[in-house]
């Protein structure tokens, strides 16, 4: 992994001078020389459970290399790169605890077309709800909503294909967007609505948003999703869909200072069940998170969240087969570049008929260097 990384960065330092030499013969500035952040996330948590071996110990959840260019007036490209801690069968005695790196992103998108119309191309983050949009440095809590995990994937849904965007005209003069990727449904192998290698492409990922300014200080956003993956040899059509909304405030007359934000998401699925014999069937799938967020100092943000899900894999889901979750987060920034957060989660399983329960504390620090790509509006951050 030292090697690949090594390369990665020696080809990009040759990459950037040859451009920079470029574009100082050529007069055309810092057109395609990117902006390079490297975003770094750490955690360590103490859990309830001794036997889940994702807990009681410290982690690098990540390190992420950001690479953002101009390409063209109408265009930008998107590369990120990440190498993040790997877990696998974390209740067994033979957990396997690695150091994976990868591509997360890499897309160009054209936003400046006519009728309102804009394209991006590439691998990229679906978008299918709110959450499934951030990348782990970007989260507003600690970790990704249980439904968000069981409907998308651990790390939300990731695909490869390409995506339109409309800004829908209306007769009442109201933001409407509608989005609609057409997808590899081997592309999000971690999700179990998608099919991994045996998947029949593409797939369709599709997201229509109204966002209006309610009052000074009040703003509300509400969307729809839908993902559609076609069938296959051995399996029928997969169909989930969505809803999300979020309330944002700002106090107007200390917005640095005092805001909030309450956000919700539902997802919903249907798809067969792989399991031979009478378990072999079509199967409904509920789940949902809310969380309110309250900042009550410049640097300080505290939080409550409530994730239920239930789990739609494939192979593994069983009737009443559920997870929840109650959470508290406390969130400080000693600056924009380093930030502090301390969680508390009770978590509440019930799988094949048997229940457990579990307390986790988690406290961990992100920081970025370089040139941030701006927040999403609504983390308020």
């Amino acid at each position: 992994m030292r090697v690949t990384i090594a390369i990665v960065v020696a080809v990009w330092m040759f990459a950037t001078s040859s451009t920079a030499q470029t574009m100082r013969t050529t007069g055309q500035g810092n057109l395609l020389n990117p902006e390079i952040t490297v975003f770094v996330d750490l955690a360590g948590s103490v859990s309830s459970n001794e036997d889940n071996k994702a807990h009681n110990r410290f982690t690098l959840r990540e390190a992420e290399f950001d690479f953002r260019a101009d390409v063209a007036p109408i265009a930008y490209a998107v590369v990120n790169a990440a190498v993040h801690e790997e877990i696998e069968d974390q209740f067994s005695d033979d957990v396997d605890v690695s150091m994976e790196f990868g591509l997360e992103e890499g897309y160009l998108d054209v936003h400046t077309l006519p009728y309102g119309l804009a394209t991006k191309a590439g691998k990229f983050r679906a978008t299918f709800g709110r959450n499934n949009r951030l990348h782990t440095h970007d989260l507003p809590q600690s970790s990704r909503p249980l439904p968000v995990q069981a409907f998308l994937g651990h790390e939300g849904l990731v695909t490869v294909g390409g995506e339109l965007a409309w800004l829908v005209p209306n007769p009442w003069d109201q933001y409407l967007e509608s989005r609609t990727a057409v997808v590899n449904a081997d592309a999000g192998e971690e999700s179990p609505l998608f099919r991994g290698p045996s998947a029949a492409n593409p797939a369709v990922v599709s997201h229509l948003k109204w966002f209006g300014d309610l009052t000074q200080s009040l703003s509300l956003e509400v969307g729809s999703s839908l993902l559609y993956v076609r069938p296959n040899d051995g399996f029928d059509e997969n169909l989930a869909g969505g809803a999300d909304i979020t309330w944002t405030w700002r106090d107007a007359n200390s917005p640095d200072t005092r805001s909030a934000i309450l956000q919700a998401e539902f997802f919903i699925s249907r798809a067969d069940s792989v399991s031979e014999g009478p378990a072999h069937q079509r199967r409904t799938h509920i789940g949902g998170y809310a969380f309110g967020q309250l900042q009550f100092h410049r640097n300080a943000y505290v939080g409550v969240r409530y994730d239920y899900t239930e789990l739609p894999g494939l192979e593994e889901s069983r009737k009443n087969d559920q997870d929840w979750a109650a959470s508290g987060i406390l969130t400080w920034y000693y600056n924009e570049a380093l930030r502090f957060r301390f969680e508390f989660q009770h978590l509440d399983r019930e799988i094949d008929g048997k229940r457990d329960s579990e307390q986790i504390a988690t406290l961990g620090a992100t920081f970025y260097i370089g040139a941030h790509p701006a927040h999403p509006y609504w983390v308020n951050r």
